[in-house]
C-alpha cells in the first residue's frame, strides 16, 4: 500500500466517522461499491478497477463527506497524478436530469477513443457501468445480452402492472362505496417534515408569510461562494421556514446551530421543511445530489448556485447580529 493513499484513506475515513456515516451510507449516495470504498480507506487503490477510477472515486467520496476534493487529490503521488485525466472545466449545474459533462484536456480524438474502449473493456470484466457524466456506477454486467436481461425481468414487470391495475380497480370500487373518506382533511405534520403533496405548500407558505408579517424582516442576501460552499445572511429576529425541494433522490443532512436535525435520503420530487426559530442563528445544509434541487427561504427561491462557476453542495444560511 502506498503511504500517500493510506493518508488519503485515513482523512476520508475520519471525515466519514465525524459525520456519523457508514460505508453503506457513502455507497448509497455515490453508487460506489462498498468493497471499493474499503479499498480507498485502506490505501489499497490497486484493488480498484483501474487508474481511470482512482481520481473519480476519491473525488466523489470527498464531496460526500464535505472535504475539498482538489485538496485531497493534490496529495496523490506525483506519478499517479500525471497519469490521471485532467478536468477541462468545472461541473455545470442545472442540466436536465442532473447529468454533468466532463471534458478532458490534452487528448486527441484517437486517444480519447482508445481510452473509451479500454474503459468499456474494464467495465465488462468488473460489472461496473459508467454514466454519461463519466462517473463509475455499480450495477449490471455489460457483457450480458440486452435481450436476456429484458427476458429475465418480464415476470417482475408483469407483476407490477397487475398490481397497479388491481390497486386502481380497488380505488374505483372503494371510492363509490365510501366517497366521504377521500374528503377528509390531511393531518398537520411537525415543523420539520418531508412531504410529496403539493397541497401542503400553500400552508407552509402562508405560515411563513404570517411569521414574517408579525416582525420586521430582512431579505436573504445573495450567495457568497468559497470552494463548494454558498453562504447567505439575513438580519431579523423572526422565525423562518427553509424548504428543500429535491429534483433527484440524494443523501441530505440539515444541521441547526451545530445540532444535526436531519440525515437521510430525500426521494426524487419530495420536500423537507425546517423551521429556523428566532433564537436560532444558523442552518447548514449538505446536498449529496444538488442537481436541479431548490432551496426556498420563506417560500422564496434562494438560487444558491446563481453566479457560481462550480457545483455547490454545502449551503449556509446565517442570522447576522447587525445589518449587512
Amino acid at each position: 500500500m502506498d503511504t500517500d493513499y493510506q493518508s488519503i484513506g485515513k482523512r476520508l475515513q475520519d471525515a466519514r466517522e465525524q459525520h456519523g456515516l457508514t460505508l453503506e451510507d457513502i455507497s448509497s449516495s455515490t453508487k460506489i461499491q462498498v468493497r471499493y470504498l474499503q479499498a480507498i480507506e485502506n490505501g489499497q487503490v490497486n484493488r480498484l478497477p483501474g487508474p481511470f477510477y482512482v481520481k473519480a472515486f476519491i473525488r466523489q467520496y470527498a464531496n460526500t463527506v464535505d472535504l475539498d476534493p482538489n485538496t485531497i487529490l493534490d496529495t496523490m503521488p506525483a506519478a499517479d497524478r500525471a497519469r490521471q485525466p485532467k478536468d477541462d472545466g468545472e461541473i455545470k449545474a442545472g442540466q436536465n436530469r442532473g447529468v454533468s459533462a466532463h471534458l478532458f484536456d490534452g487528448l486527441s480524438e484517437n486517444k480519447q477513443e482508445e481510452r473509451d474502449k479500454d474503459a468499456n473493456d474494464s467495465l465488462s470484466n468488473n460489472s461496473i457501468r459508467v454514466g454519461s457524466d463519466r462517473i463509475p456506477r455499480a450495477g449490471m454486467n455489460l457483457s450480458t445480452p440486452v435481450t436476456r436481461r429484458l427476458l429475465s425481468r418480464l415476470p417482475v414487470i408483469f407483476l407490477i402492472v397487475a398490481l397497479i391495475i388491481l390497486a386502481f380497480a380497488l380505488w374505483l370500487a372503494f371510492g363509490r362505496i365510501r366517497p366521504s373518506l377521500f374528503s377528509q382533511n390531511p393531518v398537520n405534520s411537525s415543523s420539520t417534515s418531508i412531504s410529496q403533496s403539493s397541497s401542503s405548500r400553500p400552508q407552509s407558505s402562508s405560515s411563513s408569510a404570517s411569521s414574517s408579517s408579525n416582525s420586521q424582516t430582512q431579505p436573504l442576501s445573495k450567495p457568497q461562494f468559497q470552494n463548494n460552499t454558498a453562504t447567505m445572511t439575513f438580519y431579523d429576529t423572526a422565525d423562518h421556514t427553509i424548504q428543500i425541494q429535491a429534483a433527484n433522490a440524494g443523501w441530505t443532512t440539515v444541521t441547526v446551530d451545530n445540532v444535526r436535525q436531519f440525515a437521510s435520503t430525500i426521494a426524487a420530487g419530495a420536500e423537507h421543511d425546517t423551521t429556523l426559530s428566532g433564537d436560532q442563528n444558523q442552518i447548514v445544509i449538505h446536498l449529496g445530489n444538488p442537481y436541479n434541487t431548490r432551496i426556498l427561504f420563506d417560500n422564496q427561491d434562494t438560487q444558491f448556485m446563481s453566479g457560481s462557476s462550480i457545483l455547490i453542495t454545502n449551503i449556509i444560511i446565517r442570522r447576522e447580529k447587525t445589518p449587512q
